[in-house]
């Protein structure tokens, strides 16, 4: 996997600790929208100290391919961050698999921008990182993710029960997949 990509509009780039301040604007930036659908985060997740040491296991792992979390910049103004993917629980060996998740900042939703990204990003984890199988998961009433992940070609697999600690207690999840096209499918 390559540390930087571009679309049409788009950078998309790990990050290591140098961007903290601005891992830590993004978030803050999005936080209301983010605690909706997210699990919560304590006090010091909105910290410069705590962003520098996510960023620096973030790039570690990239580097030991463990897990993959991507932000995306606009052409036209590449020190913002308007979003992120992450490709997590790499299981490697007969799975091959991984989980993915994704938030884009509410200013910047419905333009496509996480289509373009997430789009590049499947596709270099397919190819790229030799996956099989990408997973979802998002709450039944989340329109947008639900709209998103089928535009990208993932299938309704199953309601995943309990799965999340969200809101005080665990919250089930739809569940979506998206296969690798070039896998010869075994039945």
């Amino acid at each position: 996997m390559q540390f930087e990509y571009e679309t049409k509009r788009l950078i998309i780039r790990v990050l290591n600790e140098t961007y903290a301040s601005s891992v830590l604007k993004f978030y803050s930036d999005g936080r209301k929208e983010f605690d909706a659908v997210e699990s919560p985060k304590n006090a010091a997740y909105y910290t410069l100290d705590y962003q520098a040491a996510a960023l620096r296991g973030e790039y570690e792992a990239f580097l030991h391919g463990f897990y993959m979390r991507y932000f995306f910049f606009l052409k036209e103004h590449p020190d913002i961050i308007v979003g992120t993917a992450s490709f997590s629980n790499i299981i490697r060996g007969s799975y091959n698999s991984c989980v993915l998740g994704y938030k884009l900042l509410p200013e910047y939703q419905k333009h496509g921008y996480a289509l373009e990204a997430v789009s590049k990003l499947v596709t270099a984890v397919f190819e790229e990182g030799k996956l099989h199988r990408i997973e979802a998961y998002t709450l039944s009433g989340n329109i947008n993710s639900i709209s998103l992940l089928t535009r990208l070609g993932f299938e309704f697999e199953s309601l995943a029960k309990a799965v999340i600690f969200l809101h005080g207690g665990y919250t089930d999840h739809r569940r979506y997949v998206l296969i690798n096209p070039r896998d010869v499918q075994i039945k």
